[in-house]
């Protein structure tokens, strides 16, 4: 686990605030975060000091901080306890425990991180933005993978294009049309999935449009190796990475 100081503030990928439930049996300790947190319009803190109570007090709550020793417990017993109620949670152990003496096994269950317990402005700030990087990637993991499963979902046919050109997503849809399976299509030419005219037009005329922050629409062509070719009206957009969707609606069997 990579403990290096980093205090850049990090807001989770999210304009919503993040919901922290900190567990400790040092209510002073809780005190301490709690006041080093008050100013602050990114996080918001809950505490508790009982770590019998907390799988009880896991709604709306983006990240649970606990300290591994606890009164009738310990951290990682506490850990196991909240994935059987919410496997997804993230969870920072926040520990006086030397990371050399973790189990790091039960450590790794889910999105987790460590950090060694301190005080003092610096260390709280570190806190924070260890939390705010534990929720964020949290929350961009969740996000892409609804997008994913929304894609796959899709009745509509979808690409997405790397900016070096080759294909980096087909869902069924698309995949089905082109006699193939997503995983035989990642990863070849873009232009292979398309007839010639289509490929030019979407080169002179898209992609331009696209790098502008527009969305262009026009007809294509898919190559595939029906009698009738696949036409469609297609979307084509870009991601900030460069990254280009092609969204086919509605295909039809009719020449371009």
């Amino acid at each position: 686990m990579d403990t290096t100081i980093e205090t850049t503030p990090v807001r989770p990928t999210s304009a919503r605030p993040a919901t922290v439930l900190c567990v400790d049996a040092d209510r002073e300790y809780l005190s301490a975060i709690e006041r080093a947190f008050e100013d602050r319009d990114d996080l918001q803190i809950r505490v508790e000091t009982d770590p019998s109570a907390v799988p009880d007090r896991l709604d709306g709550v983006d990240c649970l901080v606990s300290a591994a020793r606890l009164d009738g417990s310990d951290g990682l017993s506490l850990l196991r306890a909240v994935r059987e109620v919410a496997p997804n949670v993230p969870f920072l152990l926040h520990s006086a425990v030397p990371f050399e003496e973790i189990d790091r096994d039960t450590l790794w269950d889910g999105p987790t991180d460590y950090l060694e317990k301190a005080s003092g402005d610096s260390h709280m700030a570190l806190l924070a933005y260890r939390i705010g990087r534990l929720v964020g990637r949290h929350r961009l993991t969740t996000s892409a993978r609804r997008c994913h499963e929304a894609l796959e979902a899709s009745r509509e046919a979808t690409l997405i294009v790397t900016p070096d050109g080759t294909v980096a997503f087909t869902n069924n849809r698309l995949a089905t049309e082109l006699s193939a399976s997503p995983a035989e299509l990642r990863g070849r030419e873009w232009t292979e999935l398309l007839e010639a005219a289509s490929v030019r037009r979407l080169r002179t005329e898209a992609f331009p449009v696209a790098a502008d922050g527009w969305s262009w629409t026009g007809q294509t062509t898919l190559a595939t190796d029906a009698d009738d070719p696949s036409s469609s009206r297609t979307t084509l957009s870009t991601l900030d990475d460069g990254s280009a969707i092609l969204v086919f609606h509605e295909l039809d069997r009719t020449d371009e």
